[in-house]
């Protein structure tokens, strides 16, 4: 039984590092689309304006990054 404590103090840890970083891969798109949002409307782009220049520029963060792990795994394999 001593042994369980260890190993699922190893688990939990892999996990939670796991857990970060792809959510950390998440947030990316969603900041970039909230930031470029915020500047469009402020720089008189209006709320569709806005809320269109986020919606593409967090798709295109999307995209690259999908593109560029593709990439690699094909490069790796």
């Amino acid at each position: 039984m001593i042994i369980f404590g260890p190993l699922l103090v190893v688990v939990g840890v892999g996990f939670f590092c796991w857990l970060l970083f792809t959510l950390a891969v998440l947030a990316l798109p969603l900041f970039v689309g909230l930031t470029i949002g915020i500047w469009a409307f402020h720089t008189g782009a209006g709320v569709l304006g806005g809320t269109a220049a986020g919606l593409v520029a967090g798709g295109a963060t999307i995209c690259i990054g999908a593109t560029r792990a593709r990439l690699r795994a094909m490069a790796l394999a």
